[in-house]
């Protein structure tokens, strides 16, 4: 099938598509459109982008309406566009001189209107284009549930925040900026668990993630890693922000107690701080087994951080050196 041309104006007429009516349902006034990442990279599969009488573009950089995980995505790569003629509202792809071209239903695009159910391939990366439908927006988004969240807590979890590291850390490699990670610890969990029993200690980690996922800015990224430690991404800030707000965490949690059929609970918690320097990047300059890739030097400075917090009294956040381990 040709290419279909947008027209530089608000005005179409004529649109000639090979399609039959039958295979071409054209909703009349529709909400919008969603985007499913079928295929892709751990981070970004399962994600549903929901859009509503936008134009969007979809590439690599930070500043694109959908920013992809994939190096075989250009900056910005493709567009999609709606245009609205005899009440009937359309939607356009159209790829935007990008490197790996993109492609609809394995055909090479550079401008083509779209039907629910097209699958769109740039780089490495698939994504299924529907119309908002609220039953198809809510099994994929349960589908992203199981595959991404912390059932308990309803936070990230240990997979998926452990990915988000990585693709910060790639983002601020390629593009020179900074970003820094709390690791948090509850101090003396056990002592819950064995007192109230493990019932009350689920509840106490629902309390404690509430509280974290509180404190946060929109930007941040908070997962369990598992048991009773959490991680909090924290892009472009620097150590010294990470440790006002660990510090914010740490107050925050110490005043709030969870009332439970009586009881009272209430612990402290102990935080390391890391930020990204150059020196992480330099860690993967070189291919040699023995290396360890830039984010985990990250992830082991806020370990070491957390670790000296709890053996020197506990219930404080302490800031780790430039160090590569």
């Amino acid at each position: 099938m040709s290419d279909i041309l947008i027209p530089d104006t608000e005005e179409l007429t004529v649109i000639d598509d090979s399609r039959s009516p039958d295979s071409q349902a054209k909703p009349s006034n529709p909400k919008g459109f969603m985007l499913t990442v079928v295929q892709g990279s751990n981070l970004d599969f399962g994600k549903i982008f929901n859009f509503s009488c936008e134009n969007i573009r979809i590439g690599r950089d930070r500043d694109n309406t959908i920013q992809l995980d994939d190096r075989k995505v250009s900056k910005q790569h493709c567009e999609i566009k709606s245009i609205l003629t005899d009440e009937i509202e359309q939607f356009f792809i159209k790829d935007l001189d990008s490197t790996n071209g993109t492609y609809v239903n394995g055909e090479f695009v550079r401008q083509r209107m779209l039907a629910t159910g097209d699958k769109i391939l740039i780089g490495e990366t698939v994504l299924r284009f529907n119309y908002n439908d609220e039953i198809e927006e809510e099994y994929h988004a349960r589908l992203f549930s199981y595959a991404a969240i912390d059932s308990l807590t309803g936070l990230y979890n240990r997979r998926y925040i452990l990915n988000e590291l990585e693709n910060q850390y790639k983002i601020a490699r390629r593009n020179k900026r900074i970003f820094s990670i709390v690791l948090i610890d509850i101090d003396d969990f056990k002592q819950i668990n064995d007192t109230y029993g493990h019932p009350a200690g689920d509840e106490y980690l629902k309390h404690i993630a509430f509280n974290i996922n509180h404190t946060l800015r929109e930007q941040d990224i908070c997962g369990r890693l598992g048991g009773e430690e959490f991680m909090v991404i924290l892009p472009e800030t620097d150590i010294e922000g990470a440790f006002q707000l660990g510090n914010r965490i740490r107050i925050r949690i110490e005043n709030n107690q969870l009332d439970l059929q009586g009881n009272k609970l209430k612990a402290t918690v102990s935080a390391g701080v890391s930020q990204y320097e150059i020196e992480d990047s330099r860690c993967t300059e070189f291919k040699e087994t023995e290396i360890t890739p830039g984010h985990e030097q990250m992830l082991k400075r806020a370990d070491v951080a957390l670790y000296d917090a709890k053996r020197t009294g506990k219930n404080k956040v302490i800031k780790s050196p430039l160090r590569c381990i």
